[in-house]
């Protein structure tokens, strides 16, 4: 017989499945993310089914209190889903200052072409 923080957990990782396929229907969750929070909702029903294959690495790591192992690795996901995340922000900073450059290329371009077909447009005398 599992303890009840096991259910909550599985329970845990049923429900960020079922959030997340609610927010793929609703097209509110890119599919670039979609592959990360369903390994964390996997995770999450894996831990909350089989409690003892943490105790299992704990031991096989020596590590005295085997759960602080998820932990450690939950932190260690988090950074590195927070570097990906700089990197694709960095990325989309980069496209948006070349999509504003040439939008400007673009403004001064149309701007010259109308000077250009209509002289003496403005002019006074």
């Amino acid at each position: 017989m599992f303890p009840a923080y096991n259910y909550f957990t599985a329970v845990l990782g049923l429900l960020t499945a079922g959030i997340i396929i609610y927010l793929i229907r609703r097209d509110s969750l890119s599919a670039n993310y979609v592959i990360w929070w369903f390994m964390v909702a996997a995770g999450l029903i894996f831990v909350g089914f089989f409690p003892k294959v943490v105790n299992y690495f704990g031991r096989a790591l020596g590590v005295g209190y085997p759960p602080i192992i998820l932990i450690v690795f939950s932190w260690c996901m988090v950074l590195i889903k927070l570097l990906f995340m700089d990197i694709d922000r960095s990325r989309q900073q980069r496209r948006i200052k070349v999509l504003t450059q040439r939008l400007a290329i673009y403004e001064q371009s149309l701007e010259q072409e109308r000077k250009g077909e209509n002289p003496g447009v403005g002019d006074d005398g």
